[in-house]
C-alpha cells in the first residue's frame, strides 16, 4: 500500500489529465445547448420561408408550361418574314388605292350622268 502513497500524484496527474482530454474531446464532437436552439431556429425559419414539395412540383409544373408556350412563339427569322410580308402587303394597298381612286372617279362621271339624264 505504500505504492499507492508514493504514486498518489502520479496517478492524481494522469486520471486528471485523461479526464480533461475527455472533456475536450466532447466539446469538440458535441454541439452545446445555445448553438443547438440558434441552428434549429434557422432549421425552422428555413422551413417556413420556402415552400414545400407540393409548391415546387406546382412550380416546375408552370415553368414546363411556360416553355412549351414559349417554343410555339415566333423567333426573330419568322418577325423578319411577317414584317417582310407586311411591307409587301402595303405596297400591294397602296397600289390598289390608285386604281380604286380611279374607279371611283369613273363610278362618280356615271352617276352624275344619270343623274342628268344623258
Amino acid at each position: 500500500m505504500d505504492w499507492i502513497n508514493e504514486y498518489f500524484k502520479v496517478f492524481q496527474f494522469a486520471l486528471t489529465s485523461i479526464f480533461t482530454i475527455i472533456v475536450f474531446v466532447l466539446l469538440l464532437v458535441f454541439v452545446k445547448r445555445k448553438e443547438h436552439e440558434v441552428l434549429k431556429a434557422k432549421v425552422q425559419k428555413i422551413e417556413d420561408t420556402y415552400s414545400t414539395d407540393k409548391a415546387h412540383t406546382a412550380l416546375a409544373q408552370q415553368v414546363n408550361t411556360l416553355e412549351a408556350q414559349l417554343k410555339d412563339l415566333p423567333n426573330s427569322k419568322d418577325f423578319n418574314r411577317i414584317e417582310k410580308e407586311v411591307s409587301e402587303l402595303k405596297g400591294s394597298v397602296d397600289g390598289m388605292a390608285k386604281l380604286l381612286t380611279n374607279i371611283n372617279n369613273h363610278v362618280n362621271m356615271l352617276v352624275e350622268n344619270e343623274i342628268k339624264g344623258n
